[in-house]
């Protein structure tokens, strides 16, 4: 279900709050974006899409470091996709089990439940987001905010020049959740940050290999 609708001075007032709230720290308010920044940002954001969704069922493997509250963890996550479902295991140094990713849920012993569909994950993992085009509702300099339709609110910063997602928020009942690329892309990002804000559970990702399964 779209979100709704806000109209009249307060609403504009509303709008113009949320655009500048979701700008990233130090790097100033996103402004209105001129319709040919919004097209062309919409059109590389598409190639973006079909570059990472092309990789099709794939194998990837992460060095990877987990905290939540006083508990800290470190080792490999290894996730593999196939077609619409995802399963993975947190590994420790000397392959002890951490934790699993399996039917849309990380868990772990001593560990809060994270809810996660696969589709998310994924998106999570490549650097795009599951879901029809975004709206271009700002820009800033190279950058534009994103935000797509649907039943939560899910923005994200794009950088248009590399044609590459530089964050991702999505406002959940369950927690939000807020990653932070960095890295190469080939075309995947090589790092990932993923906070759930509810629990303070934080994930942090290098990419170490990933090959696709024919």
């Amino acid at each position: 279900m779209a979100a709704p609708r806000l109209v009249g001075a307060a609403g504009t007032a509303v709008a113009l709050a949320l655009v500048c709230a979701c700008a990233s720290a130090g790097g100033g308010a996103f402004a209105p974006a001129s319709p040919d920044k919004a097209s062309r940002a919409v059109a590389i954001w598409q190639s973006a899409v079909e570059r990472a969704e092309a990789e099709g069922d794939v194998n990837a493997l992460y060095d990877a470091s987990l905290s939540q509250g006083l508990r800290r963890t470190g080792g490999t996550l290894a996730v593999r996709f196939r077609g619409d479902t995802a399963d993975g295991t947190l590994a420790g140094p000397f392959g002890s089990p951490i934790a699993r990713y399996d039917h849309g849920e990380l868990s772990g012993e001593k560990l809060e439940p994270v809810a996660l569909p696969p589709e998310e994950l994924r998106g999570f993992l490549s650097g795009v987001w599951p879901a029809p085009a975004p709206a271009v509702v700002g820009e800033r300099g190279g950058e534009v905010l994103l935000r797509w339709p649907g039943k939560q609110t899910v923005e994200g910063v794009f950088d248009v020049g590399r044609g590459e997602l530089l964050s991702l928020r999505v406002a959940r009942a369950e927690g939000d959740l807020e990653a932070k690329f960095s890295g190469t892309r080939d075309p995947w990002p090589s790092g990932i940050e993923i906070e759930e804000k509810r629990s303070g559970s934080k994930l942090r990702l290098k990419l170490l290999s990933r090959e696709r399964v024919p």
